[in-house]
């Protein structure tokens, strides 16, 4: 539609420098005519740059993710890798049902941010807020709807939602775990040993066991 009165303005604008004879009358008709022009302009700009008529909403999604690695180890996994030369943002890992044969690899990009976050619990969870620019009413949409950018992406935040039950690991760190866990010496084998009573304790509290599996995990990154 602000094409189409663009296009008027302009026109009216010609017609009338051409064909009305009184001086006053032509040149004030024609100077109306080019503020419309001009005030059309500045709206076009105004709302390809500014998103003038417009205004940002927000939805939130949030979905179960499960883990990236066996169903049947006892605790949850996500795993995650920089990317960039900023290091700031992550491909994150993950499956998308409990069933799923493959990994889940969600990657970012220029308008989406993650971050992460430990929840009570014993599941974890995806949270996508989407923000996107839509026309405040139908005159604005009307008017502008040319540009085609109704609903328009503004930026999307994600967070990965971790309970104690879960570690969270890069894809190195999870390549080299088998080995680490691999006991070498007597006091690993002890432990290992100890490690083969949790059987019992994920009968009895899956939840408990899941975090005692857990701390192992984390201390054997750290200590190796």
């Amino acid at each position: 539609m602000i094409i189409l009165i663009m296009a008027v303005f302009a026109l009216l604008g010609f017609l009338a420098n051409m064909m009305l004879e009184n001086r006053v009358i032509r040149l004030l008709t024609a100077l109306i005519m080019f503020i419309g022009l001009i005030l059309s302009v500045i709206g076009i700009v105004a709302n390809m740059h500014d998103h003038y008529g417009m205004k940002a909403v927000t939805t939130t999604k949030k979905q179960q993710i499960y883990t990236a690695g066996d169903a049947n180890q006892g605790f949850g996994m996500l795993l995650y890798q920089g990317v960039g030369t900023n290091g700031k943002e992550n491909v994150y890992i993950y499956k998308t049902s409990s069933d799923a044969k493959k990994t889940f690899v969600a990657k970012p990009d220029l308008k989406t941010t993650s971050r992460r976050e430990s929840i009570a619990g014993n599941k974890a969870y995806k949270v996508t807020k989407t923000t996107r620019w839509v026309y405040k009413n139908n005159a604005y949409k009307l008017l502008f709807g040319i540009a085609d950018n109704n609903k328009s992406l503004k930026h999307r935040r994600t967070i990965y939602q971790v309970p104690s039950t879960w570690i969270v690991l890069t894809t190195t760190q999870a390549k080299s775990l088998s080995a680490k866990m691999t006991p070498k010496t007597d006091a690993e084998k002890a432990a290992a040993e100890q490690q083969k009573q949790l059987a019992e304790l994920v009968q009895k509290d899956p939840d408990k066991a899941a975090q005692i599996q857990v701390r192992a995990v984390k201390a054997a990154l750290d200590s190796k």
